[in-house]
């Protein structure tokens, strides 16, 4: 592949591989699709399953899909999700930023919510001991990160997404967080 053919990503790697070593080129690529296509990069090694949902929707605002369970939708391990809608006339929505979009596009400012059929599948990594405590350090981060991200439920009205209440969930997310810390916290590995 020649300069240039490279895509701006390769481009990026590329150019970092000059300069660090394959493992920070990685992360920077990875880093680089978060921001720039809003999916998480999953490698085959990685233990992480689909999470389904569907929409429920209040309110019909737009007199088309009716009330009640109108879509059922997938959230995919890399963030990006799948809707697929009920009714006679189905039809599916894919969409690159994950629950994000398919709440602003189709949330209806509150009319419509995701409601989660399957608990958050992906299980914090029992911590493997690594004589490289920056590596252990690193994966444990990931771990809190992640939980730092997972969506907890409100304590007024339960949902997992936002909501019109204007509750405190900081005590749903320590809770989070203790359960990501666990496996380090029991095996007494925390880097």
């Amino acid at each position: 592949m020649t300069e240039q053919n490279l895509t701006a990503i390769e481009a990026l790697a590329t150019f970092a591989r000059r300069h660090t070593d394959d493992r920070a080129v990685q992360a920077l690529v990875d880093a680089a699709t978060l921001e720039l296509a809003g999916r998480t990069v999953v490698r085959p090694d990685q233990q992480v399953a689909p999470r389904r949902f569907v929409l429920r929707r209040r309110t019909d605002v737009s007199g088309i899909s009716g009330t009640g369970d109108i879509a059922d939708g997938v959230q995919w391990p890399d963030g990006t999700a799948s809707l697929r809608w009920r009714g006679p006339h189905p039809k599916a929505d894919f969409c690159d930023r994950g629950i994000d979009t398919a709440e602003f596009v189709h949330g209806h400012g509150g009319a419509t919510e995701i409601v989660w059929l399957d608990q958050d599948d992906e299980p914090a990594a029992a911590p493997v001991p690594d004589a490289n405590p920056a590596t252990a350090s690193l994966r444990l981060r990931r771990v809190v990160d992640h939980a730092l991200n997972k969506a907890v439920p409100c304590p007024q009205c339960k949902r997992s997404t936002a909501c019109g209440c204007v509750a405190d969930r900081t005590e749903s997310r320590i809770d989070a967080v203790l359960a990501a810390l666990a496996p380090w916290l029991a095996d007494g590995t925390a880097a």
